[in-house]
């Protein structure tokens, strides 16, 4: 072995078990100190630059620069293997890899690297150090079977001293956890001949033991376990030969033997934890063991009679290992037995009376509070502080609160003291009791017991629905900043996808009730990227609220699709309320399409009248420029006012007037004609009205009135189009009196001097028919063929 990986080895920092029973590691393996002069040797270069990027992320104090350099050093490590695999450093370098794959969070891609690494390599210290961090990332899963040849093969690579023996020593441990009892003998047996095993021999005797227990050699077992007694080692080990030497002793059926390592363990203090009843000793072990229906049938078949407290203790654990065996009903009637043997007030029957309300719990919860207040009048006042008072009041307040009488749940609540309440209940009472609390009202109690849940259990799977009802709790309490606090970490949290939405949901609709539009936006936004998961409702409120916020923030072009989205989902509940933002969205681009449909929605939904007057006015003006003129004359008429006319604009009563008398409803624009005439004063308009006039009662048959508008009009000497269509007006009633020649006349003017390419092409034409009439057959061949020439593919609108 080279010197820099035995120096590697000397650094590498064995992992340790904790009092949890976990493998972890102080930190990972170290190679010598990074070369900063580099060799003239491109692989040995390039590995190099890897360990000196490794280095650097190992000294960096920011989290985020650590991050970074760890993710530089995955990179040149990945480039480095490519190009070597097979490099005198390759196995450092996968090691490195997999080290910083770890370090960045990346579990299965460092796992993926230690697993190459024993895969293309058999040897060496770095194999043996790939070994055991696979193998303690296994153990720590309770990957037991995949474990045990890991624990194997660190085991028979490592070349520290004393390390052999760990790694034994865990293979056996996993190979017996995992059933596997001839490869965990074989396992313990080699830390026993490790000269430097020192450190394992109690802990691999006691699982030798184990074994021999399992594969019934009950005298070696018992063997084994006492050795264990008689070294010094720690109590909870010894307490642990003790108890399973009792276990090897009933098999044997050597029960004096048994209770003598029993009653070893009630006199020695250190090991209270694993004290038993002193006078049911056998069952004790069994319960201790979890052997629940060997305890019960232990004391079916026993000969043995106590009375008293050693018989109430005896029956306490059969009740009890009954209730591991969720038999509640038989349990109950054992613990009533107890009230027979011990008085009221004793300890006994103090537990025997919980377990039995334990039982009532499990078996008919709406019984409950009637049996905790039954437990309470007996022991509330003696054993207020204790635990089981407690948890009693817990049952109750929980039944309660399932039967949906939540005011009366939450005084339950109040009552109890979290702190009397054991750990393993404690994260449940907090979080009942904020939920209750605030189910029933008391925002500031709720408030208290969730922020302490949620403080003192961050881990707990809970915690997301806790914010939740925080944050709505402090809604309610007006406290907003708070509740968006709140909505925002369930945002972060990202999962599960209902509580992610309820972030997004509930936090955009309170920023809308506070008119913060611009955050409304940014939540609404954020609610529709989650997608599929969003059922047509919400979907639909986002869409509509986002197109609302971007009319109400000048952004009335961007608004037109989500407010189309949100009317296409829910036409019931937006239709009206989109339809108007989706006006003045098309409004604002212009789009007379679009505009046109909306108010034809907005008029079959009885709301135009809530439309801006020139959004309307525009698409009218829109509509009679494009030749829409039944829609211009339906857009125009909705801001005419007819009773007060000089209340509507001017342009207003011209357009309509021009689009009604587009449309042929001739005498319908009468009134709208009139009313520009009486407050036009520019006199080319009003020509223009006069003409808009004199057509209507043209295709009134009203000819006389419609000379005298004609009259009036040229009377101002109109110019242009205004003067071309008058001249054809004027022809157009000549024709209809029977005089062509004066007609011809008329519609000459306008050939010879009006150059439109609209009113000549039809002054031609009436001429042609005019000359036709007169007779005057040379002349009017003439001007058909200029009608032809210039104006090859105009056509009559008749």
């Amino acid at each position: 072995m080279c010197k820099r990986a035995l120096y590697c080895l000397n650094l590498f920092n064995v992992l340790l078990i904790t009092a949890s029973g976990w493998l972890h590691a102080e930190e990972p393996p170290r190679a010598q100190p990074a070369n900063l002069v580099l060799e003239n040797d491109a692989a040995r270069d390039f590995f190099e630059r890897g360990k000196n990027v490794y280095d650097e992320a190992r000294n960096a104090e920011d989290q985020q620069q650590r991050q970074s350099l760890f993710t530089i050093a995955v990179q040149i490590f990945e480039a480095y293997l490519m190009d070597f695999p097979n490099h005198e450093n390759a196995p450092k370098a996968w090691w490195y890899l997999g080290s910083s794959y770890q370090q960045i969070d990346r579990h299965k891609d460092a796992q993926r690297c230690f697993s190459a690494l024993l895969q293309r390599f058999q040897k060496g210290p770095w194999v043996a150090a790939a070994a055991y961090a696979l193998a303690a990332d296994h153990y720590n899963k309770k990957q037991y079977v995949v474990a045990a040849p890991l624990f194997d093969r660190y085991a028979s690579e490592t070349e520290r001293q004393g390390e052999s023996a760990r790694g034994y020593y865990y293979a056996g441990h996993c190979y017996r956890l995992n059933g596997a009892h001839a490869q965990a003998l074989v396992a313990f047996r080699k830390v026993l001949e490790d000269p430097d095993g020192a450190e394992f021999i109690a802990m691999s005797k006691v699982g030798l033991g184990h074994c021999s227990l399992h594969l019934q050699r009950d005298q070696e077992a018992l063997d084994l376990f006492v050795e264990v007694t008689e070294i010094k080692t720690t109590d909870a080990l010894k307490a642990e030969a003790l108890l399973n030497a009792s276990v090897a002793a009933r098999r044997l059926e050597k029960f004096e033997i048994g209770i003598h390592y029993l009653e070893r363990i009630l006199k020695d203090e250190k090991i209270k934890a694993w004290w038993p009843s002193a006078h049911s000793t056998l069952l004790g072990v069994l319960f201790d063991q979890g052997e629940y229906v060997r305890v019960v049938q232990l004391h079916e078949q026993s000969m043995v009679e106590l009375k008293g407290d050693e018989e109430a203790a005896r029956l306490l654990l059969v009740g009890r290992a009954l209730m591991h065996l969720k038999k509640s009903k038989e349990a109950l009637e054992v613990f009533r037995g107890i009230e027979r043997e011990v008085p009221p007030q004793s300890d006994l029957a103090f537990q025997a009376s919980y377990y039995r309300l334990m039982c009532f719990y499990r078996i008919e919860g709406q019984h409950v509070p009637k049996q905790v207040d039954a437990f309470l009048q007996l022991y509330g006042a003696t054993r207020s502080q204790d635990v089981r008072i407690h948890t009693a009041l817990m049952m109750k307040a929980e039944s309660l609160q399932a039967e949906g009488r939540t005011a009366a749940a939450a005084q339950v609540y109040k009552q109890v003291d979290d702190s009397r309440v054991s750990k393993a209940n404690r994260p449940g009472l907090l979080y009942q009791r904020g939920w209750c609390l605030a189910e029933a009202g008391d925002h500031k109690g709720a408030i208290l017991s969730l922020d302490q849940f949620i403080r003192g259990y961050p881990d707990d799977e809970r915690v997301v629905s806790a914010l939740g009802k925080r944050a709505k709790v402090y809604e309610g309490s007006g406290q907003a900043e708070q509740a968006i606090a709140d909505y925002d970490r369930l945002i972060k949290f990202g999962k599960p996808a209902d509580m992610l939405i309820y972030g997004w949901l509930e936090s955009a609709r309170l920023r809308r009730a506070a008119n913060q539009i611009q955050d409304m936006m940014v939540r609404y936004q954020g609610l529709l990227e989650c997608g599929a998961q969003l059922d047509v409702k919400l979907q639909a409120e986002a869409n509509y609220w986002l197109g609302w916020g971007m009319v109400k923030t000048n952004k009335p072009k961007l608004s037109i699709e989500p407010l189309e989205k949100a009317r296409q989902l829910r036409a019931d509940l937006y239709g009206k309320h989109a339809g108007l933002l989706l006006a003045l969205g098309y409004y604002a681009a212009q789009n007379i399409e679009k505009l046109a449909e909306e108010l034809h929605l907005a008029i079959g939904g009885e709301y135009q009248q809530d439309l801006p007057d020139q959004a309307i006015q525009w698409a009218g003006m829109q509509s009679y420029n494009a030749r829409s003129y039944h829609d211009a004359a339906i857009f125009l008429a909705l801001i005419a006012n007819f009773e007060e006319p000089r209340e509507t604009r001017k342009e207003v009563w011209r357009y309509l007037g021009k689009s009604l008398l587009e449309s042929g409803m001739a005498k319908q624009a009468l009134p709208a004609i009139s009313n520009v005439l009486e407050v036009e004063e520019n006199l080319a308009w009003r020509a223009d009205g006069l003409l808009d006039r004199g057509r209507a009662l043209y295709l009134m048959d009203d000819l006389a009135a419609a000379r005298k508008a004609v009259d009036d009009a040229l009377a101002v000497q109109p110019q242009g189009r205004t003067r071309g269509s008058l001249r054809i007006l004027a022809g157009d009633l000549d024709m209809k009196e029977g005089d062509s020649k004066k007609a011809s006349a008329q519609y000459l003017i306008v050939v010879s001097f009006i150059n439109d390419k609209e009113l000549k092409p039809e002054a031609l034409h009436k001429l042609v028919e005019a000359l036709e009439a007169a007779d005057q057959k040379q002349e009017a061949a003439k001007y058909r063929e200029q009608l032809q020439t210039e104006f090859p593919d105009w056509k009559t609108s008749r």
